[in-house]
């Protein structure tokens, strides 16, 4: 029975890691990041932000975003992946298509207000109308690899996260895990124009480029995320800057003022950078209590400086209301 009993349990694991997009704990003790205590915030339920529906529960949520009219959309892996939360935190409805993505990953809204999700189980970047009727997608589903025009390979390796520049062009983050960890570059319409990074650490490459965002001068800003880096690039892949901290730098939303939040994945905080990359502070600790982290994962700020944070490993969102 023993015997069994391990078998059993070696089965498991072995489906558990089979999944080459699950999360990729460190193994390593979590390390705080290097920070004073953020003042200002206090971590509350998330039911005091939104009203969330009868015997509901999020399944990993991955991504959260507030559109034009103040709405929060949250990506998470149930079987209505999107959510939608009116400016007041009711409950609208839940949407998009079923049985599509099998890991989820990166959400983000276009200038015009259309959805795009990342999904590093297909290896696609979907982009979708407000109702989440499809209108492009991008790679091969199910199959991963380089993108190589000249043969015909349309091909990502575990898209993380996207963002848009002011011209109207998109840049993928991708190399989740095992995926090859690059910056890819397309027009407006999905044509593909070039691509830069590899495996590495030094400028230009990633250990995994997990987040990417775009100020107004259109520079880049790719989460590093296991070489503990924020790498700022121009539009052409050229190479700029990097601000270096002493942990993980997971999730990034860039602010209308200039601030950039960010995650520490499994590390368990959130905190606020300046805009010449100074951690000015930080909140969250791993856990499961209130204000504590499985994975912060991605995190979205309303304009009242309330801070949500989507956790793919607890299964929630996190609440930081501004007082």
């Amino acid at each position: 029975m023993k015997y069994r009993f391990s078998k059993i349990l070696a089965l498991v694991f072995t489906i558990l890691i089979s999944n080459v997009a699950a999360a990729q704990r460190p193994n390593r003790e979590l390390i705080p990041l290097d920070a004073y205590t953020l003042e200002g915030y206090e971590a509350a339920p998330i039911n005091e932000a939104l009203t969330l529906p009868k015997n509901f529960e999020f399944a990993r949520v991955s991504g959260i975003v507030i559109d034009e009219h103040k709405h929060i959309l949250i990506l998470h892996r149930g079987e209505d992946p999107l959510l939608e939360f009116d400016s007041d935190g009711n409950y609208l409805r839940a949407f998009g298509p079923r049985g599509t993505w099998t890991f989820s990953h990166g959400l983000r809204l276009d200038h015009d207000g259309n959805i795009w999700v990342t999904d590093i189980g297909t290896h696609t970047v979907v982009k979708m109308d407000t109702n989440g009727n499809t209108l492009m997608t991008l790679g091969t589903p199910g199959q991963n690899g380089l993108w190589n025009e000249s043969i015909g390979a349309h091909l990502f390796d575990q898209p993380n996260d996207i963002a848009f520049d002011s011209a109207g062009n998109f840049y993928v983050a991708q190399g989740h895990g095992r995926g090859e960890p690059r910056i890819l570059k397309f027009d407006a319409q999905g044509n593909y124009l070039m691509q830069w990074g590899s495996r590495g650490q030094g400028p230009g490459e990633f250990a995994v480029a997990h987040a990417i965002e775009i100020d107004s001068q259109d520079r880049l800003y790719v989460a590093d995320r296991e070489n503990f880096r924020v790498q700022i690039f121009a539009t052409d892949g050229t190479y700029l800057d990097e601000w270096t901290y002493n942990a993980m730098v997971c999730g990034l939303y860039l602010h209308d003022d200039g601030m950039m939040y960010m995650t520490s994945g499994f590390d368990g905080e959130w905190g606020l950078i300046d805009g010449e990359g100074s951690l000015l502070g930080t909140l969250g600790r791993p856990g499961n209590g209130l204000g504590e982290f499985g994975e912060g994962h991605f995190l979205t700020v309303d304009d009242k400086g309330d801070v949500y944070i989507a956790d793919a490993v607890s299964s929630s969102v996190h609440y930081f209301r501004k007082q």
